[in-house]
């Protein structure tokens, strides 16, 4: 990458922050939040997208978009992205469990899927508004700049974890923590995720993974808390298995496993600049 096309793609992550922060404010400016949706609440939950398309549109640049799934070549990927939270949830509930971190109350399988498809159809949907903007066009302009390769992730965490801001204070609010311990823990929860998503979207070369993962942990998540788990008042960072609890280490290890085995086998640190075609 040339000094010029470095410069440009630095500028394009700073555009792209900043529209999607601006996009993201008027959510409840003009009204609306997840327990009552409205116009500005649409305009945060799809500002991840519309920024992107915006940006590429108008440079017509999308030459690292990568909407193609590349199913076949990526089946054991997409695997991984079907069942990791599937598998790190129920290990990090049955966790919280044994520290009285948490507990489960008319938990049926049939009961369970029914709730978990229904979320399911919602979240792959609002996963898509968000991947589209963090895998499909922050995540692969940073990692082309060739950084370190935790520092690439640590910046869209960042930009991705600023982005709920608007609405922090009721994500925040199941947890009974105050936001000074939530906020912290929030970042480093989407930081790790940011790896894990990051990590699967360099060896797919495609969104569609990190869409996958996403709307199936926020599906499985959600319907775990609304209908069976309870989660006693400030003990959230023991209970939580969202990106501000245990979760936080199962995806940690995740995440570092995987960056660790790309870094070790390619031998660089950052992704490639070829590598989200």
């Amino acid at each position: 990458m040339t000094i010029r096309d470095r410069k440009a793609t630095v500028q394009s992550v700073v555009l792209f922050a900043a529209l999607v922060n601006v996009l993201g404010w008027l959510g409840p400016v003009l009204g609306g939040d997840p327990t009552s949706p409205g116009l500005g609440f649409l305009i945060w939950g799809t500002a991840p997208l519309v920024t992107c398309v915006l940006l590429r549109a108008l440079a017509k640049d999308w030459g690292d978009f990568g909407i193609r799934p590349r199913l076949r070549q990526n089946a054991s990927w997409y695997l991984l992205s079907i069942v990791a939270n599937p598998i790190a949830i129920p290990l990090t509930l049955g966790l919280a469990v044994l520290l009285k971190a948490a507990s489960v109350h008319d938990f049926s399988w049939a009961a369970f899927f029914r709730a978990f498809l229904l979320a399911l159809a919602v979240y792959m949907v609002s996963a898509l508004f968000e991947e589209v903007g963090w895998r499909g066009y922050l995540a692969p302009k940073l990692y082309s700049l060739n950084l370190n390769a935790f520092a690439a992730h640590a910046l869209v965490g960042v930009i991705w974890a600023s982005w709920h801001f608007p609405y922090i204070g009721i994500f925040a609010a199941y947890t009974g923590d105050p936001l000074a311990s939530y906020v912290p823990r929030f970042f480093l929860g989407t930081f790790v995720f940011a790896i894990v998503y990051g990590e699967v979207r360099i060896r797919t070369r495609s969104f569609w993974s990190a869409v996958v993962m996403h709307g199936i942990g926020n599906a499985t998540a959600v319907t775990l808390l609304t209908e069976f788990v309870t989660l006693p008042p400030g003990r959230a960072i023991l209970g939580s298995f969202g990106a501000d609890g245990l979760m936080i280490a199962c995806f940690g290890l995740l995440g570092l496993l995987l960056t660790l085995r790309r870094v070790t086998r390619v031998g660089i640190q950052g992704g490639t600049s070829d590598g989200y075609r």
